[in-house]
Order: structure tokens, then C-alpha cells, then sequence
């Protein structure tokens, strides 16, 4: 059990990077080259590449080489819908102790379809598995 635990802990210490989020966010879009990236994210390109191997690293971002051109996507797409959920609990919670965030466009969407959304994902992602 102690495994499983550990397991999410790293992944959410993944996750625990303002940076990180901002560069998941961006390839929410679809694929993008490491240049896009840091011109979409105004980080610069030492800072991008950390993060990025960071990300792949921890099984989130998937690369691919294009002669001396990177490309990068998530490796799964749900993973936005994901944080958008934390984001959308976050601002309940806030919400419910009187200490109200501002709510973007990213993050508009009612807890509850947020939730309804995210067992769908699970259920097709075991479908596809074979679970």
C-alpha cells in the first residue's frame, strides 16, 4: 500500500509546479515544438527544457525528434480535465470557508459535471485497457 501512496505523492509533486501547469495547459492545444512553447509561455529555454524533462520523465509529456526540431504532447489528454477538476474543487472549497477565488474561463465548469466528465474518461480509459 505504501507503494501506492509514493506513487501519488510523485505524482502530484509533478504537478506541484506553477510552470509545469502553464506548459501542460499549452499542449492541451495539441502538439507543439519546444520553440512554441517557450514563445507561448515566456519562460526561457533552459527553465522549458527542465520542466519538460521533468514531464516526461514522469510518463505526462511524450517527445518526439524532427531533425533538430522537438515536439512535445501530453501524453494524455485528460490529464487537463484533471487539473481543471483540482482547480474547480479548490474554488468550492474556497468558496464554501468565504474565501472566493476568481474563476477564469479555463476553469468554468460546475464541480459536479467536472466529476461526471472524469468517470467517463476512467471508464473509457479501462475500456481501452481491457479492465
Amino acid at each position: 500500500m505504501n507503494i501506492f501512496y509514493e506513487a501519488i505523492a510523485a505524482f502530484y509533486k509533478v504537478l506541484s509546479d506553477k510552470n509545469r501547469l502553464i506548459i501542460l495547459f499549452k499542449l492541451a492545444g495539441g502538439q507543439k515544438s519546444v520553440s512554441q512553447i517557450i514563445d507561448e509561455t515566456k519562460l526561457s529555454q533552459p527553465l522549458v527544457s527542465h520542466h519538460l524533462k521533468e514531464l516526461k520523465n514522469s510518463l505526462l509529456v511524450k517527445t518526439e525528434r524532427r531533425g533538430p526540431f522537438v515536439f512535445c504532447e501530453l501524453a494524455e489528454p485528460a490529464l487537463t480535465d484533471f487539473i481543471r477538476l483540482t482547480n474547480q474543487l479548490l474554488f468550492e472549497l474556497k468558496e464554501k470557508n468565504r474565501k472566493p477565488l476568481p474563476k477564469g474561463e479555463d476553469f468554468a465548469m460546475p464541480f459536479n459535471e467536472m466529476m461526471k466528465n472524469m468517470l467517463e474518461i476512467r471508464n473509457n480509459f479501462r475500456r481501452r485497457n481491457g479492465e
